[in-house]
């Protein structure tokens, strides 16, 4: 039976990437790390993940375009996704694509809170979206 949590780190910003794997590996999840929303895929098809923490802003899939290939597979689409990004908000019609946004800087104390909360209460999407009508 497996106990320990896993997290995916979806960033391409290597620094920032790096330095939350040690922060969440201290804190004795699994963690792997992925440099933009593609390969993230990819490591998505190839293990389980509790939780995938992702950048907004990255080149070749962003985490608006990983949120929605993640929304639309049976497979992932109940994984809870906790976007980053520096930007003040996102638009109404992407808040689906992530279950919450944590605005960069973020304090470790926010990060732990906002990746317990989405761990404790994982999302039940249960149809792919948009929803078929």
């Amino acid at each position: 039976m497996r106990t320990q949590r896993s997290i995916l780190i979806v960033d391409d910003e290597f620094g920032l990437a790096e330095m939350l794997c040690d922060m969440l590996r201290e804190l004795d999840y699994d963690v792997a790390l992925a440099i933009n929303g593609r390969l993230a895929l990819e490591v998505l098809g190839e293990r389980t993940f509790d939780l995938v923490l992702t950048d907004l802003m990255m080149p070749v899939m962003d985490g608006l375009e990983l949120g929605a290939a993640m929304r639309n597979s049976e497979t992932h689409r109940r994984i809870p996704i906790v976007m980053m990004t520096s930007l003040p908000t996102l638009m109404p019609t992407q808040n689906h694509l992530c279950d919450a946004v944590i605005r960069k800087p973020f304090t470790p104390e926010l990060l732990m809170k906002t990746v317990n909360d989405c761990l404790a209460n994982p999302p039940n999407h249960p149809r792919p979206w948009p929803a078929s009508q």
